[in-house]
């Protein structure tokens, strides 16, 4: 525990300092009165860690993944996309009989409560889930007459919340670790891998992943000291200036970046 708050405070300080030596490098640059830029660049510093402070806990749906967690998200997922409905429907309704009165039909789980239904539909595909997906999920289990309609899937476009929010029903769509930490994880109960192999070029998000990893922060924050000091003796340091602040920003990102998911709502196949 000792430790652990000696961690936190270290990264604390940290996250200040940088802050403050990126305000710093740039006050300083129109400021001449150096002590008038430490006073200015204390007070930025403070206002620009409360913003940051007041977004993060805006952010509730921060997830920490860690990478063997990851690997075991990514290969339920791929088992499940591998696989017929039949295995889906009948994985996922073993996980709701054992909490639930649960009634299996051919591509979804009904979970009967004393006054109302709940539907779970298991639509796992390699794309994105899409608005005609939705569209036949609805079609398909409305004579249910469902309180909520929860949709398991890999992965979707955020512009679809505000199609789900048209139907007349309540529908609650999980991606992937959504469905991992909601209902696998909180039921233990998890499917038999199927290990699949995919060889994919590296993607956007991977580069930006990449670059951002926490173990390239030594090296952007050394190279932006290096940029910094080199400033005082050039002619033209408003170059050196721009870049080791870039430098210093990735460094920053490289140490306080999470992965932000939109948390699943506490109730789930509860009334």
């Amino acid at each position: 525990m000792k430790k652990l708050f000696i961690f936190k405070t270290l990264d604390s300080f940290f996250r200040l300092f940088l802050i403050f030596l990126i305000v710093f490098v740039w006050i300083r640059y129109f400021v001449d009165s150096f002590w008038l830029s430490v006073l200015f660049s204390l007070l930025a510093t403070f206002l620009v860690d409360m913003l940051y402070m007041f977004f993060k806990s805006k952010k509730q749906n921060k997830i920490n993944i860690k990478k063997e967690e990851q690997d075991a998200i990514n290969n339920y997922t791929n088992t499940f996309i591998y696989s017929d409905q039949k295995y889906n429907v009948d994985f996922f309704y073993k996980l709701c009989a054992k909490n639930y009165n649960a009634i299996k039909k051919s591509k979804y789980i009904v979970i009967s409560h004393p006054q109302t239904n709940i539907v779970l539909y298991p639509i796992f595909l390699y794309r994105d889930l899409s608005i005609d997906d939705i569209i036949a999920c609805y079609n398909n289990v409305r004579h249910e007459k469902p309180k909520r309609i929860v949709i398991c899937t890999n992965k979707y476009n955020s512009d679809l919340e505000k199609f789900v929010n048209s139907l007349n029903v309540e529908v609650i769509i999980l991606d992937k670790e959504q469905t991992y930490y909601s209902l696998l994880k909180k039921y233990d109960i998890y499917p038999k891998i199927t290990k699949i192999e995919n060889s994919q070029k590296i993607t956007f998000k991977q580069f930006v992943r990449l670059a951002l990893n926490k173990k390239r922060a030594k090296a952007y924050f050394i190279s932006a000291l290096f940029l910094l000091f080199s400033s005082f003796f050039v002619p033209y340091k408003i170059y050196y200036l721009i870049f080791s602040t870039i430098l210093l920003i990735l460094c920053f990102l490289c140490l306080f970046s999470y992965k932000f998911n939109k948390p699943a709502p506490p109730k789930i196949l509860d009334v």
